[in-house]
């Protein structure tokens, strides 16, 4: 019977390799087939996996055999594995070109500090070493099997990381050690166990690239004008050219020691060892020249069929984004700092301008945690709330910007940052999240709060607040942390706790006072935080309603459904029921309707008040997903 082993992305378990890998009339044999995602959830097979690899990976597998308990047997003991063209079923642990008998097991006594014993040729030196073919145990319990590539493949002169003995001794571990260039060739799995089943053998093992990529986008909502010509400034103070994220001081690393492990569920995570070395560090984080893109203020709107001036994007889905750029993961985070200068300029036609200078917003060190394999993409709105100083003035009064973070690996995570002093920063986990950076009913949005650097202990009732804002159709206001703020003056509420503002043509704008859902914690719990695991840190919180539907009596021909759902699904956890709006206008034979109820969706204003006089504001949409 053959067995495969094979990468698979998140996205995608089904099998997708070398179909012949089915045939269960060879042996019991392990053998193995690797596939490869991105960071864009894609997968490669093959080929074009083994080219990731380098065609070479080190492999450590473990079994645990049932009661009465026995220390773990080692079965993959920092095995070569290695890929050759043509090669697949050539022999028993052969099935997809990667074989691992016959070379030379890693041992302690085989690195050396650029990691150079990670390939067959230098393996060969040592001796008592040789690989053999592995089967299946089906008395045991399970298997764990977790792998790491260097990048480095046979005939290669380069120089790479060092990587230590992988073990199971004290919990799965290992390190690898380089600069950002060498550890920039390394792939990590994750950890994988796999209850040994007659009919179902295969194992999938996922391989991820160490390094995280980071890029920026900018798009402004100032009612009346557009955004041009941004400039930047260094964590020295200096200008510069090109965008530019900066840490207080120099701490972002750029080598060092990582640590692996895995969290229950089979992630990798990375420790960064600060006192490795030291002196490889950094301040700055530099990206290219936004690129071009056009707009025409006199059109009163933003256009992209104009190439007289050169505007950012006015919505998020139409952000200027900048390059992708490679860092090495950060497991600490650090609080980063965007600094830019911009001008304003008058959609009416008459070509007014504004130089808007020294825009501030911070990431919090929470939302900067990078993780190998993960994109982010930090999303700065500059808003009608933001602050740069005008003339001598510090306003718009005042100034924030709006920070969102974009992690691909395993799905889309966001923060929304809404940062001037202080910053307050909602969060909510990755399915909860619409591409229109809008939270989904059901799910807890979380609301961290920092002030001078210091993450603020919320109480209830005392520190902050939860309003909802509804607006007319058709209204000339708009719901902004500006046009909020506006609203909310002390005194003009009415008995029921309500503010109430109409513009010229008559709409309404309602603020209400919502207490009741808010509470406050001091965590995110794992299953929800951008990191995988229990992020500590002082939130408030509240899980918008999501809406109830109700089964509806009908007559076949008569009843008129119109708006109404049908559902499929189990009605379980694992398989929850999914409501469709149903395109029927009369009901049908054969189907059930269901008419739902309000959910809580709609726009949510946090409140957090920093004295008697200062009251900041954080605007948050949250969306019914039916």
């Amino acid at each position: 019977m053959a067995s495969a082993m094979l990468l698979a992305s998140c996205a995608d378990e089904e099998f997708v390799g070398d179909k012949s890998l089915l045939d269960t009339s060879d042996s019991d044999a392990i053998t193995l087939n690797m596939k490869t995602p991105a960071v864009t959830r894609t997968d490669k097979t093959g080929g074009a996996a083994a080219d990731d690899l380098k065609r070479n990976f080190v492999l450590f597998g473990y079994k645990t055999m049932p009661s009465p308990a026995t220390s773990p047997q080692t079965v993959f003991d920092n095995y070569q594995v290695n890929y050759t063209e043509n090669t697949a079923k050539t022999t028993t642990t052969n099935s997809s070109n990667w074989e691992y008998v016959g070379f030379k097991r890693l041992t302690a006594d085989m690195t050396d500090n650029k990691g150079v014993a990670v390939n067959a040729e230098n393996a060969a030196n040592a001796a008592d070493a040789e690989q053999t073919i592995k089967y299946w145990d089906f008395s045991a319990t399970n298997y764990k099997f977790f792998a790491y590539s260097l990048g480095k493949g046979r005939n290669s002169g380069t120089s790479y990381a060092n990587a230590s003995l992988m073990t199971n001794e004290t919990n799965e571990h290992y390190t690898l050690i380089g600069d950002k260039e060498q550890l920039g060739t390394c792939y990590i799995s994750e950890l994988k166990t796999i209850v040994p089943n007659i009919s179902h053998l295969e194992v999938n093992l996922r391989f991820l690239s160490f390094l995280s990529k980071i890029q920026l986008g900018f798009y402004e909502t100032i009612p009346g004008y557009s955004v041009k010509s941004l400039s930047f400034y260094l964590g020295d103070g200096s200008a510069s050219a090109v965008p530019n994220l900066y840490a207080s001081s120099a701490i972002l690393p750029l080598a060092g020691k990582y640590t692996i492990t895995f969290n229950s569920d089979g992630k990798p995570l990375i420790a960064w060892d600060a006192e490795y070395e030291a002196k490889a560090i950094q301040q700055d984080v530099t990206f290219g020249a936004i690129p071009t893109t056009t707009g025409n203020y006199a059109n009163r709107d933003y256009r992209e069929d104009n190439v007289e001036n050169t505007y950012i994007g006015r919505a998020s889905n139409t952000a200027t984004k900048t390059n992708v750029i490679e860092m090495l993961p950060y497991n600490v985070g650090a609080d980063l700092t965007l600094k830019v200068d911009y001008v304003l300029v008058s959609r009416d036609g008459s070509g007014e301008t504004i130089e808007a200078k020294g825009a501030t917003a911070k990431i919090p060190a929470a939302y900067t945690q990078w993780k190998p394999n993960s994109k982010y993409t930090y999303l700065f709105k500059i808003s009608d709330n933001t602050n740069p100083l005008i003339g001598t003035i510090t306003g718009l009064y005042p100034i924030t910007l709006d920070a969102v973070v974009t992690d691909t690996e395993d799905g889309s995570q966001e923060t929304i940052t809404t940062v001037s002093e202080p910053s307050i920063t909602t969060y909510a986990k990755a399915s909860a999240v619409t591409e229109k950076d809008e939270y989904i009913t059901g799910n807890t949005i979380y609301i961290a709060v920092e002030d001078d650097g210091s993450n603020i202990a919320l109480a209830k009732t005392t520190s902050a607040n939860l309003y909802t804002v509804t607006i007319e159709d058709g209204a000339a206001l708009t719901i902004t942390e500006k046009s909020v703020e506006d609203a909310l003056i002390p005194g003009n509420e009415s008995p029921t706790g309500t503010w109430t503002v109409t513009d010229a043509l008559g709409k309404k704008m309602v603020v209400t006072a919502n207490n009741g859902p808010l509470s406050v914690d001091t965590k995110i719990p794992d299953t929800d935080s951008p990191t995988g695991v229990d992020l500590n840190i002082n939130i408030a919180k509240f899980t918008p309603a999501e809406p109830t539907f109700t089964e509806k009596t009908v007559t076949v021909g008569t009843t008129n459904v119109t708006g109404w759902y049908t559902r499929s699904g189990e009605g379980t956890t694992e398989s929850p029921y999914v409501y469709t709006k149903t395109e029927d206008t009369i009901a049908a034979g054969g189907k059930t309707y269901y008419e739902k109820t309000a959910s809580s969706s709609g726009y949510y204003a946090f409140e957090y008040i920093k004295d008697s006089t200062h009251k900041y504001y954080k605007v948050i949409k949250v969306v019914d997903k039916y």
